[in-house]
Formats: structure tokens, sequence, C-alpha cells
């Protein structure tokens, strides 16, 4: 081969590199394209599927005649359709959530029978501490709107008013109201006086299985342990309160002594809990969860876990 055919040689072997350069580039900006189309793709079909979701939600009840009485009579169609809407609120924000069911409330309105059927429903299951929809934000905005109708009336209006009142005490974000209790050695300690990254505080009866049932588990969660033993810090990690709030002083010395002597174990001998209602404890045991300033963390929670996550979450690294 000549130097003239090896230059050719040289030059077709550059123009097909040049060329399979050329391929590769299109080939690849293809594929990015696809792929950025398929990523905005799956970001429209979420914030689409979020938008329709609003949009069922807030067209739930327009198909219901709420002026017919006789349909409550079938309680489970109503009842079903009730329970599917309240499940399907945690959908929307919780400021529309609050706002859909305050419309829901507005169209009972239009009949006495009916208005008071859906409260006392939405009374079972937003307000019931057994209830899986307890919801104390959407019953307030339910309370509130019932309080705004004419059919609650006199002695109506007295249970509404009692329930909206207690249940703006102790709201998650606010600072926990402060009260004084009593020691097993008889001295006097008051709530803001303890000082810890978190306290949570528990309100008990010693005759409760509830609640000894709950205290049990406390006592066995290895992230409360955990984190009651740091007493290396300034500032100990975390401060376990219980107070009893029912039975007799002498009771409640004999139950203490069973519990850990890492907790704060506190009577309330002045009834302040009960007389000046304090703190709203519609069942026992009664659940809240500190920040540092004592500030309402989680209020009521429907289980000694939901603590325990939270505080597991605060400290990934146990």
């Amino acid at each position: 081969m000549n130097k003239r055919e090896a230059g050719l040689l040289c030059f077709l072997r550059w123009l097909i590199n040049q060329k399979y350069m050329r391929f590769l580039c299109i080939a690849s900006g293809v594929f990015l394209l696809l792929c950025t189309c398929s990523a905005n793709s799956g970001k429209s079909n979420t914030t689409a599927e979020q938008r329709k979701d609003s949009i069922l939600i807030d067209c739930f009840w327009d198909t219901y005649d709420f002026t017919d009485t006789v349909r409550l009579g079938s309680f489970t169609t109503t009842e079903k359709m009730l329970v599917d809407y309240l499940s399907r609120l945690s959908e929307l924000t919780e400021e529309k959530a609050c706002e859909n069911i305050r419309r829901l409330m507005s169209k009972t309105k239009v009949n006495k029978v009916v208005n008071r059927w859906f409260l006392q429903r939405l009374e079972q299951h937003l307000y019931e501490p057994d209830s899986p929809l307890r919801n104390d934000i959407y019953y307030i905005s339910v309370l509130e709107e019932a309080l705004a109708s004419e059919h609650g009336d006199g002695m109506m209006r007295l249970r509404p008013l009692y329930q909206l009142k207690m249940l703006k005490k102790n709201r998650i974000g606010v600072k926990a109201a402060d009260f004084t209790f009593t020691l097993p050695t008889g001295e006097l300690q008051s709530l803001w006086g303890i000082s810890a990254e978190y306290t949570l505080l528990l309100f008990y009866d010693p005759e409760c299985i509830h609640c000894r049932q709950s205290m049990k588990e406390l006592s066995e969660a290895s992230v409360i342990n955990f984190l009651l033993q740091q007493d290396g810090s300034p500032l100990p990690q975390l401060a376990l309160v219980t107070i009893c709030t029912e039975s007799e002083m002498e009771t409640w010395r004999e139950y203490q002594r069973s519990l850990p002597s890492a907790w704060v174990n506190g009577y309330d001998a002045r009834k302040a809990l009960i007389e000046k209602e304090l703190y709203f404890l519609r069942s026992l045991p009664s659940i809240y969860l500190l920040g540092k300033d004592k500030q309402v963390l989680l209020k009521e929670p429907s289980s000694i876990s939901e603590v325990t996550n939270y505080l597991l979450n605060e400290y990934d690294s146990i």
C-alpha cells in the first residue's frame, strides 16, 4: 500500500468515527430528552391526581339530598358514605380539609333532623378517643360551624360549647399549662420547673387497666429508657412525668412504688387538674409530649408507639 492509499484509508476511518460520534451524541440527546419528559410527566401525573382527589372530595356530597330524612333510615348507606368521606379528608391539606368539612356542616343545616344526625355521627368519629378517625382539628371546625347554626339553641349549645372550650386547651404548638403536684416525698413540684429537652406527661388512674398497660409499654420502650439514662449533658434528654388524677393518695403511694425510679411520679393532691380543668382529660391515660420550653408536640397520641416513633425520628442515631 502506497502513501496515497494509506492516507485515503486513514481519512475514511476518521470519517466513519465522526459519523459514529455524531450518532452517539444524537442518541444520548434523545435518551436524555425522553428521561426528562418521563420525569416531568410523572410530576404532572402526581399533581393531576392530587387535583383530581381534591375535586372529587369537593363534590363528594353533591348528589346527596340533605332534605330527605327518610334516607337516614338507610343507616348503613349514609354511614358508609360519611366514613369514606372522613377517611379521604387526609388527602387534602389541613386547611382545605377544615374548609371542606365546614361546607358539609353548612349543607346539613337545611334540615334540623339531618343536621343533628350528622353532628352525632361526626362526634363519634372525630371526637371519641377510641375512634380510628379521631381528629380534634376537624372536630373543632364541626363545632364552630354547628354553633353558628340556628338549629343549635338553648340546651343544645351547652355540649358543643364545652367541647370546643376544652379542645382548644393545650393545643399542639402552644405552651402547656403549668400546675403543681405532690411528689412521694411530700414535696411540691411544678411542671414548668422540670428541665429537659423533652417531657413526656402522662395522666392516669392506678385502677385503670389501660393506664397500667400504657405504663408497662413505656417502661419497656428502649428509646424511653435510653433517653432517661442520658444524664451526662447539662440538660436531661427526657423527663417522664406521671400524674395520678384519680384514686386516694394511699392507693397512689402504694402503686407508684412499682414504677421506675427514673420517672417523676406525682399526685394531684389539690385536684387542680379536675376542678380548674387545666387539661382536657376525656379519657385515661392521657398523654402529652412537650418540648424544651414545654410547648405541646404531641397531644393525646393514639398509641405509645406514636410517641416512641417521634422520639426515634428526633434521635435517629439511637
